[in-house]
């Protein structure tokens, strides 16, 4: 249950979101400065304590020295002399050395060395020395070397404790940064998720596809969007759906005044009606020339239509070489007026494919190559086999295509800067409709030559199984 909860926890908003990640991820690395500062510190503080410590003995070594050398002097002299004045004056002294190796004693761990020096100072208090014995010089000297010693084996455990620290330092670092890591991992993908779900929604959006009931979570912006996505995709539907029903409606209402205008242009020009002077001939050709463009246009935009809506195929066994001949059918006139020899396969060829989606690939194949094609020219459909489709080849004599233009070939209505000859003009979506086509038999449309006045385009044919 509380895992449940977590999962689907979000903040109220993207800033929120962002500002607690900002928390989280530099929160350890917080901690870590704070540690090292503090080791730092205490390291300075150790650091400086014990250099202070070693100034301090080092000076009182040195002053015990110049006092060692002073009781010294006085000792001999008070022995040889035996002044009140002097016994004085070495009292004071070995009192203030006793003194200093009171404060002394304090740095060094052995006391043997120590309590053979205050042995000696009491045998000086006492009168019981040997003047010529007199070895304070060298116990003060000995004693100073032995601090030293102290103050190095002080230095060296503070140089290990400063190396275990900075192994504990590197060891923290190593953890906090990695937890940092992990919150960055967390709250990015946490953040990334659902804008790259909003991401594919937008480019299924431009694909035409649509998509409701899948819901994001993530801060409330983002949840906001995919909503507004949502209203999106249904005012798109909405839209699809007028637009479709204006087509129906504008091909049903067009298709009717314009078989009669074709039925009464094609009257006049038998002359049913009576004989037609030059000029009437030239105006009845005319109206059936733009007749004829305007039932093509009508044609390759429903054609446009439907392939949008996606239908499905329906694959049988079909004979190429009759296909191919039976979308010639409709360009024949075309292609004789123009005086283009024509080539196709001479042997039956069999592919299990969508007939009426092939029909429309080969149909503005052809209708492209008669149109942009040289008079006197050559057209030639080859079939041949590939290791997975059947290659269909549309091959004409004309002119080459722009290389500017090759990039844009398949888009719908793009116009060449190449025009097609003739009274009837292109509607710029004919290779369009042959690659939606195409597509929709999952195969591959492609311009295969394009140099030397010849213009080669190729369909890659996958099988389909029934």
């Amino acid at each position: 249950m509380t895992q449940s909860r977590f999962a689907n926890w979000r903040p109220n908003s993207l800033k929120q979101l962002v500002l607690l990640a900002f928390i989280l991820v530099v929160m350890p690395l917080g901690i870590l400065l704070f540690q090292a500062s503090n080791a730092l510190v205490e390291q300075s503080a150790m650091g400086r304590d014990l250099a202070r410590q070693s100034l301090e003995i080092s000076r009182r070594g040195q002053t015990m020295q110049l006092l060692a050398e002073d009781i010294t002097r006085a000792a001999r002299q008070y022995k040889i002399l035996a002044q009140e004045e002097i016994k004085l004056r070495l009292i004071d002294q070995l009192d203030d050395y006793r003194q200093l190796l009171t404060i002394q004693s304090f740095a060094l761990d052995e006391s043997n060395h120590i309590q053979l020096i205050y042995k000696h100072l009491d045998e000086l208090t006492d009168d019981q020395f040997d003047p010529d014995n007199l070895i304070l010089i060298s116990l003060t000297r000995e004693l100073n070397v032995r601090l030293d010693q102290a103050l190095d084996i002080r230095l060296k455990d503070l140089n290990t404790v400063a190396h275990n620290t900075q192994n504990e330092l590197v060891i923290q670092a190593s953890i906090l940064i990695a937890m940092s890591a992990i919150l960055m991992v967390f709250f990015s993908r946490r953040i990334s998720r659902p804008v790259l779900r909003l991401g594919s929604r937008i480019r299924a959006l431009g694909r035409g596809e649509r998509s409701f009931g899948t819901r994001i979570g993530g801060p409330r912006e983002l949840v906001e969007l995919d909503e507004q996505l949502d209203w999106l995709s249904q005012q798109l539907e909405q839209l699809e759906g007028e637009k479709q029903r204006f087509l129906r409606h504008m091909s049903h209402e067009l298709k009717t005044p314009l078989t009669t205008l074709r039925e009464g242009s094609d009257l006049l020009a038998e002359e049913v009606a009576g004989n037609l002077n030059d000029s009437q001939r030239e105006i009845v050709g005319l109206l059936q020339t733009n007749a004829v463009q305007l039932q093509s246009l009508i044609e390759q935009l429903l054609d446009y239509n439907r392939l949008g809506q996606q239908e499905p195929v329906q694959p049988q066994k079909l004979d190429l070489r009759m296909l191919i001949n039976e979308a010639l059918t409709p360009h024949k006139l075309l292609l004789e007026q123009k005086k283009i020899q024509v080539f196709t396969p001479e042997n039956k060829v069999y592919c299990h494919t969508d007939r009426e989606m092939l029909m429309r690939i080969l149909s503005n194949l052809i209708s492209n190559a008669a149109h942009y094609g040289y008079k006197g020219g050559e057209l030639a459909i080859n079939v041949s086999e590939a290791a997975n489709a059947m290659l269909i080849d549309v091959e004409n004599s004309g002119p080459v295509i722009p290389d500017e233009d090759i990039p844009h070939l398949f888009e719908p209505f793009y116009q060449g800067s190449h025009k097609r000859a003739g009274a009837i003009k292109g509607s710029g979506i004919g290779l369009s409709i042959a690659q939606d086509a195409a597509h929709a038999l999952k195969s591959e449309l492609s311009l295969h030559y394009n140099q030397q006045n010849k213009v080669c385009f190729r369909l890659a044919l996958s099988e389909l199984s029934t």
